[in-house]
C-alpha cells in the first residue's frame, strides 16, 4: 500500500509578493440593511414642502413608513440632507425630516427616503 502524498508549503516567489504588495486585498461585504425598525408598506397621504417655500407644497403618497421615515413619491429632486415639511392629511402636526436619498424612477419622478429626528411618529390611516 502506498502512502498519501503530503503537500508542502511552498514559500512565494518575488512576483507573488510583488503582487499583493501593489493589489491589496479586496473584502466582499455581505449587503447591509442598517435600518433598525421594518418598515411597513403603507400608503398615506402628505404634503411635502421645502422650509424655504412652505406654502409651494406637493400632495404626495408615501411607499411605505416606520415610527422614524418614510419613503415617498415625489415629483421633485430633493438633495440628501435637505430639510423638508413632511404633513400628513389625517393625524399629526408637520414634522421636519431629513432627506436620506433621493432615487429617479422611470416614470420621471422620484423616490426619497426621509429620516424623522426627535421621538417616533404615529401614522394614521
Amino acid at each position: 500500500m502506498q502512502s498519501p502524498k503530503r503537500i508542502e508549503p511552498v514559500e512565494n516567489s518575488s512576483e507573488q509578493a510583488d503582487y499583493r504588495s501593489t493589489h491589496p486585498k479586496i473584502l466582499r461585504l455581505k449587503s447591509f440593511d442598517a435600518r433598525v425598525e421594518k418598515r411597513d408598506p403603507l400608503p398615506v397621504q402628505v404634503y411635502l414642502a421645502s422650509l424655504e417655500e412652505p406654502r409651494a407644497r406637493e400632495r404626495t403618497v408615501t411607499e411605505d413608513v416606520s415610527p422614524h421615515g418614510a419613503r415617498v413619491f415625489t415629483k421633485r429632486y430633493w438633495q440628501p440632507g435637505e430639510v423638508p415639511l413632511l404633513t400628513p392629511l389625517i393625524g399629526e402636526f408637520p414634522k421636519h425630516a431629513r432627506v436620506a436619498y433621493c432615487v429617479p424612477q422611470a416614470n420621471g419622478g422620484y423616490c426619497v427616503g426621509i429620516e424623522f429626528e426627535g421621538p417616533s411618529f404615529k401614522w394614521h390611516v
